[in-house]
């Protein structure tokens, strides 16, 4: 279906006669429109874009479902305009977006207009992944799986955290990769105990540990992905803590089906850390939606009641972070099918030894 087809079949729900998408993100998905710069004014019967010379050729290409409004002054002045001529009473914006002097320079513009915040309700639609979009991502996800096996061939003692980067992301290009979806995180050691230790010019050494977390936007949908592994032998420790977040993680992706909520998911990966007498260094949720942004809804999050719907992408990233000494995370990304999930990579999730 249409997207904004979608979006209009809710106005009357939400009780607005108009929305005005401002959120990039939320506007490029309605509209198909991949520029920098514009507006959607969706009504119960049309679509408009708002946009400047510089767009026009483009969005005449990408645009669907919406006619093009050339922005003859300020992009916000043209958009008021626009709902002025719709005679809209309760328009729908996005809060979150929207700054205190753009709002009070709509209601300038809009005198008896009344300003309703939706907020999460394009997320909604978005988080719900359609055949094309699923496709996407099972390519971001392939490339991300060949990244990884090019990083295994140059871990060694003396490689900086930098380097090992600098690789992910060059393989992924090459491979067709826009860019990456997210600043790779590459951490040795002690450093590994930082849940987002982005690389540093820290140099690996022998019989560490090395938490590797990116991932790549591909036509711009994004992937997320994490291996633990260890330059040289593992300690006792080391595979201790790697064997009790892989179970975690292959029982809560085992969990995962339509009509679950959110917080149970997080529950039986929790449970079983806790058990083992490592709940404490468990801090962060489960998982997060994945889509054109790497953090999207659902919150696989301790307590969340919402449920988990088929067609939803989510990470499975359970992690142990010891202070000081080393981390150890395993994340996959799952779509949420009819009767469970579907796991978008193939690598190893076991503990990876390299020999040095």
């Amino acid at each position: 279906m249409d997207r904004i087809a979608a979006l209009q079949k809710k106005l009357k729900a939400w009780g607005v006669d108009g929305f005005l998408a401002s959120d990039p993100v939320n506007r490029n998905y309605l509209s198909r429109f991949t520029g920098s710069d514009g507006l959607l004014l969706v009504l119960p019967k049309s679509g408009q874009l708002v946009t400047d010379s510089r767009y026009w050729t483009q969005a005449s290409r990408e645009l669907k479902g919406a006619s093009l409004v050339r922005q003859r002054r300020g992009l916000w002045l043209e958009a008021a305009s626009l709902v002025k001529r719709a005679k809209v009473v309760r328009l729908g914006v996005e809060a979150r977006h929207l700054t205190l002097a753009l709002a009070k320079a709509l209601g300038r513009e809009l005198p008896g207009v009344e300003l309703v915040p939706l907020e999460g309700s394009v997320e909604a639609l978005r988080s719900i992944k359609d055949s094309q979009e699923k496709a996407a991502m099972r390519q971001a996800c392939a490339i991300t799986d060949q990244a990884f096996s090019h990083a295994l061939t140059i871990l060694k003692p003396g490689v900086s955290e930098r380097r090992v980067a600098a690789e992910l992301e060059h393989c992924m290009r090459l491979a067709g990769a826009e860019g990456p979806s997210f600043d790779t995180i590459v951490a040795s050691g002690p450093r590994g105990a930082l849940p987002h230790g982005r690389a540093s010019d820290r140099r690996i050494k022998a019989g560490e540990l090395v938490v590797m977390d990116f991932g790549c936007k591909v036509g711009p949908y994004c992937s997320d992905f994490t291996r633990t592994v260890s330059v040289g032998r593992a300690s006792a420790q080391q595979r201790k803590a790697h064997a009790l977040v892989a179970k975690a993680q292959a029982a809560a992706c085992a969990a995962i089906r339509p009509g679950l909520a959110c917080g149970k998911v997080d529950a039986v990966a929790r449970g079983i850390i806790a058990k083992a007498g490592m709940g404490g260094y468990f801090g962060h949720g489960l998982g997060h939606g994945v889509g054109l942004e790497v953090h999207e809804e659902p919150r696989l999050t301790p307590g969340n009641p919402a449920l988990l719907r088929a067609g939803q992408a989510v990470t499975v990233e359970p992690g142990v972070y010891l202070p000081g000494r080393f981390g150890v995370r395993i994340e996959d990304l799952v779509l949420v099918t009819a009767r469970g999930c579907e796991n978008l990579y193939q690598s190893e999730r076991g503990l990876i030894e390299i020999p040095c």
